[in-house]
């Protein structure tokens, strides 16, 4: 049998989650707070956590680097609302499932994602970075790509 914990203080999205995960095979151990999935994961061995949160309600410490160091090894999947901003440590997490989550997306997840290497979505101030070294596209319309330019004698 094959263990998650669901971490998410929505209780209609955590539900919705649950029972997606338990059609897929999965046992689904589901908690609403930061400290009760933290105690959890001190007290049992999961095959993979989901969590809708970077960090805990009042601590200042980062929710994954804490999964991390109580089960290394355990993949941990982010579930981002889809207006929600992008939180710092969202590399930390080994894929992102944007919510509402649906059976394709925790399949894609779940199967590509629990080596570090699955699906993440971009966020939306980096889609638009400019990186080093990269010369700037200029659009053309047609009327410019089609007259003829000007020589340096005149005619």
């Amino acid at each position: 049998m094959k263990y998650a914990l669901l971490y998410d203080d929505d209780a209609a999205a955590r539900r919705h989650s649950a029972i997606l995960l338990k059609s897929l095979g999965y046992v689904v151990a589901e908690t609403t707070t930061a400290q009760a999935a933290l105690n959890a994961t001190r007290a049992l061995h999961f095959d993979v956590i989901f969590t809708s949160r970077a960090h805990a309600a009042g601590d200042r410490r980062a929710l994954p680097g804490e999964l991390a160091r109580l089960a290394p090894g355990t993949p941990t999947i982010l579930l981002l609302d889809e207006d929600e901003p992008f939180p710092l440590l969202y590399r930390a997490f080994s894929a992102t499932v944007t919510k509402p989550v649906t059976v394709r997306a925790l399949r894609h997840a779940l199967e590509f994602g629990l080596d570090g290497t699955g699906a993440r979505a971009v966020p939306r101030d980096i889609r638009y970075e400019r990186r080093n070294r990269q010369r700037r596209r200029r659009v053309r319309d047609a009327t410019a790509a089609r007259a003829p330019r000007p020589t340096a004698t005149g005619g």
